[in-house]
């Protein structure tokens, strides 16, 4: 089993069961849980505001939407069970003026409460741009990144714990492979665009990371589509600013495992005001609704500083009430309008994507 569901699963249950039933149950739920076959897989984490942390959706996009940019973010998922799994982000990027190369560099931090899971994972970017034709561009970007993660019992109780009145009484003698474990992940990507339109590719954790003692221990590659389309209602430049009434539909589909998500979301951008909403499907699930979650997107603009939020609720009839998502993202950065719509110019080496800010 993915150890981040095997987690999740254990602190459902004990969130859920505790509640409505008491230890004899928590103890049956919580170690057949513990135990599961090792063949379920579980996706990796998702962003509310997938392109305010572009850099982890395709690290491709490095370089593409500004000179340079710092990006920092909170998620609490699953907020309905024992307050959710607790996620920072950050990432920062810089193109080089000079020349078709940009790095970048993430990091992630994902725990469950009350200390049943952490992981810590930071990563390196490179990507080269290019021009196949005057409104035609290529990018393509890698990431080398290094991970750890610890999975814990904490809050579960087994049989050799319960005294004859049920009481809890000593520390369980059961051992388990859950030692903090280190992995190096392998990640790659190409956009392909024009001043309104994007269609990439990605592939995460390529190598098949190893993340526990088990032979089966191994993160599933994920492989990612990322397309959108601007559609202008209005726009205006003046004196290196740019303003805006867009549109713009955006689809993405992530197939990891046996798993896979269709992502649908139409964003509106009235400068300074960036307004979306849109949905998660699951093709091919069974015994789960056509669409899975739904989700609203509010994010602000003023001069290179952005702030938003993005709230997602699942829809779903489940017996567990995992409850909503909030994610909250603060931004800066720099770009350099005036080359981005120079008409003319050798020193212009790019058009800036026109994919979403959040």
């Amino acid at each position: 089993m993915n150890i981040r569901l095997q987690v999740f699963l254990q602190f459902v249950c004990r969130g859920v069961i505790r509640r409505k039933t008491g230890r004899e149950w928590l103890l049956l739920g919580g170690t057949f849980l513990l135990f599961s076959p090792f063949g379920a897989m579980a996706q990796e984490s998702t962003s509310t505001l997938p392109y305010a942390h572009r850099l982890f959706l395709n690290p491709a996009f490095t370089g593409l939407l500004s000179d340079y940019s710092i990006t920092a973010g909170h998620r609490s998922q699953w907020t309905g069970v024992n307050n959710g799994y607790s996620t920072q982000w950050a990432s920062g990027e810089y193109r080089f003026q000079e020349s078709r190369n940009a790095f970048g560099a993430t990091f992630l931090s994902d725990k469950a409460p009350t200390g049943g899971y952490q992981k810590i994972q930071a990563g390196l970017l490179y990507a080269y741009h290019t021009k196949l034709r005057s409104k035609l561009d290529l990018s393509a970007g890698m990431q080398v990144g290094y991970g750890t993660q610890k999975p814990s019992t904490n809050g579960l109780i087994f049989e050799d714990q319960l005294g004859s009145n049920g009481s809890v009484t000593n520390p369980t003698a059961e051992t388990f492979g859950l030692d903090k474990t280190s992995y190096l992940t392998l990640s790659g990507g190409l956009l392909l665009f024009t001043p309104q339109f994007w269609l990439g590719v990605s592939g995460h954790h390529v190598n098949k990371p190893q993340v526990g003692e088990m032979a089966a221990s191994t993160v599933a590659p994920v492989l990612q589509f990322q397309t959108g389309y601007k559609f202008y209602v209005r726009s205006r430049f003046d004196r290196n600013h740019f303003e805006e009434i867009s549109f713009i539909p955006t689809f993405s589909y992530t197939h990891q495992g046996t798993f896979n998500r269709l992502d649908a979301t139409i964003y509106a951008n009235i400068t300074p005001v960036t307004l979306g909403l849109g949905a998660t499907m699951l093709p091919g699930a069974k015994n789960t609704s056509a669409v899975g979650t739904i989700q609203g997107i509010l994010g602000v603009t003023h001069k290179g500083f952005k702030i938003g939020y993005g709230y997602r609720h699942p829809v779903a009839v489940s017996p567990v009430s995992t409850g909503p998502t909030h994610e909250l993202v603060l931004s800066f950065e720099k770009v350099d309008y005036l080359k981005i719509f120079k008409r003319s110019g050798y020193d212009k080496k790019y058009n800036r994507i026109a994919c979403p800010a959040f």
